[in-house]
Order: C-alpha cells, then structure tokens, then sequence
C-alpha cells in the first residue's frame, strides 16, 4: 500500500472538509442574537465555535472508525481506516481528544452562562454516539437525517444564540424562534446526509443500512431532496417577516439559481464520486449567504 501523509490520514478521519456545516449553524445563531435580542459576548462565541467544530469532528471521527469496525474484510469505500492505513488506536486516540476538547469547554460555559447548555449538550453528545455506535446505529435506520439535521441544524444554533443572550431576563420562546431561525441549517445539512443515502442506495441494504432512500425510493428520495431546499428558503423568508432575521439575509434568494442548477446534476445522475459535492456546495452557500447579509445589516 502507498504510504499515506499524516495531514491526508488525518484530514480522511475527521473530514475537515464537512466542518462548515456545524460553523454555520454557529453563525447563525449568533446572527441571530445580535439581530433580534441586541446581545454578542465574543468570548462565549469564540468557545461555542471550537466546542461545536471539536465534537463534529470527534463524530466524523467515530463514524469512520464504527465503519471500520462493520466493513472490516469487505471493499467498501466507506472503510477510510482500511483505505487509508490509519490504525485503529489512531482513531480512538483522535476520537477521545476531540471529544473531551469539546466536553470541557462545554462544561465552561455551562458554567459561564447555565445549565440549559449542558442540557441541550448531553442530548447532541447522545445522538453523536449512537448515530454510528450502539447494537441499532441511527445511521442504519430512516432517521439518520432527521437526528443529523436537528442535532447540528436546531442544537448548534441554539446553542449559539442561548450564550450570547443568557444575561437577559426575557428569553420567552427562545426555543421555538430558535428553530424557526434553524430551518435552513436544519435541512441543508440533513440533505448532505440524504444525498449520501440516495448515492449509496445500492451498496447500503448489503451493509445493514436500510435508510430512507431504502423505503422511499430513488425517485422518493430525491423528491425529498428537492422539496428540502425550499423548506429552507422558505425558513429564511418566515424568520426575516417575524423579525428574527434582518432583511439583508433575503440575499440569499440570489443563491436560487445555482442551487436550483445543482440540485438537477445530483438529481439526474446521483452518485458519491461526482455530483454528491452539490449537496455541500448547496448548503454551504444557502447558510454563508444568509450570515453574510445578515452580517451586512449588523454593520450597516
């Protein structure tokens, strides 16, 4: 086997790329405390951002190495250990670090602002454990995308905006506005997992996997797909007529064309290897343009 670099090895395990979507939901529910309750603490932001990237990546980190553990002796493109020669210490040893990073800045600001934090932390650190570990991995059931798409879309932007606004004495529902602030991250990044689905449709029902896209379909889950993107539009526009987002973040109706674009090359031919890319770039650039021109207003 070709000798892989320590960066490669790394960058495969935690798949670094896929970071931004848990910074994302970070910026939105800062946006949206500096927006609708007038309230931004930099250090607490700063501390949500590394717990929240931290805790993502010790989750890649164990998906790949309980894929490791399933796959072991079958070619399959899911077994990164195997592909790229990292040892199973390796990852259990990254998988512990990340993980206990994210827990003890975590418990600081549990500290720093109270306990709904912890709340809100144990449940994601739950789902981030039994979603590729346990005797039934939600990875393997119809639900792995509504706990993916909730956990980072809804807690991260909860989350985010609670240890901005703690200080305040009226936080009267702070949890359904927060979700409604939530709906474009909640989806986006639950179709990034759709879209992995509907790819792998054909090698998953082999490995255990019997996902959405097993019940629903190719066609089914790609209508989900589609009709997922304009939930999230629809989120933006629902969180921008209630007050919770400025105006400025509607720029991201600019994005409807090149998303539009993408969504028809995945849906026409979805496979891992070329157009699964799309579903990133679409949720990447729905959440970075509505930060951005919600960011825009702050300043402006």
């Amino acid at each position: 086997m070709k000798k892989v670099s320590v960066i490669k090895k790394a960058n495969a395990l935690v798949q670094t790329k896929s970071v931004v979507t848990s910074f994302m939901p970070c910026l939105l529910g800062i946006l949206f405390a500096a927006n609708y309750y007038h309230s931004f603490n930099v250090v607490n932001s700063l501390l949500i951002m590394i717990s929240v990237v931290a805790f993502h990546l010790a989750v890649n980190a164990h998906n790949q190495y309980k894929d490791y553990e399933r796959y072991r002796g079958k070619d399959s493109h899911n077994n990164i250990l195997k592909n790229f020669d990292i040892k199973p210490l390796q990852a259990r040893s990254t998988i512990l670090g990340l993980a206990l990073l994210s827990m003890i800045i975590g418990l600081f600001l549990v500290d720093r602002t109270g306990l709904p934090v912890l709340w809100v932390g144990l449940v994601s650190f739950a789902v981030g454990y039994f979603y590729s570990g346990g005797p039934y991995p939600i990875s393997k059931t119809p639900f792995g995308e509504l706990f993916s798409g909730l956990t980072m879309g809804y807690n991260i932007t909860f989350l985010a905006t609670y240890v901005n606004m703690y200080q305040l004495i009226d936080v009267s529902g702070l949890w359904y506005k927060t979700f409604i602030v939530a709906i474009p991250a909640i989806f986006t990044i639950s179709n990034i997992m759709l879209a992995n689905n509907i790819a792998d449709r054909k090698e998953d029902p082999a490995l255990g996997r019997k996902t959405i896209v097993y019940y629903w379909g190719k066609q089914g889950g790609i209508r989900l797909w589609e009709v997922s993107f304009v939930i999230a539009y629809v989120g933006i526009l629902a969180a921008v007529v209630l007050g919770y987002l400025p105006v400025l973040t509607l720029l991201v109706i600019l994005t409807i064309p090149i998303v539009w674009r993408n969504t028809r090359r995945f849906s026409a031919h979805p496979k891992k290897e070329t157009t699964f890319l799309y579903a990133i770039i679409n949720a990447q650039l729905i959440l970075a343009v509505t930060v951005i021109g919600g960011g825009l207003a702050l300043i402006l």
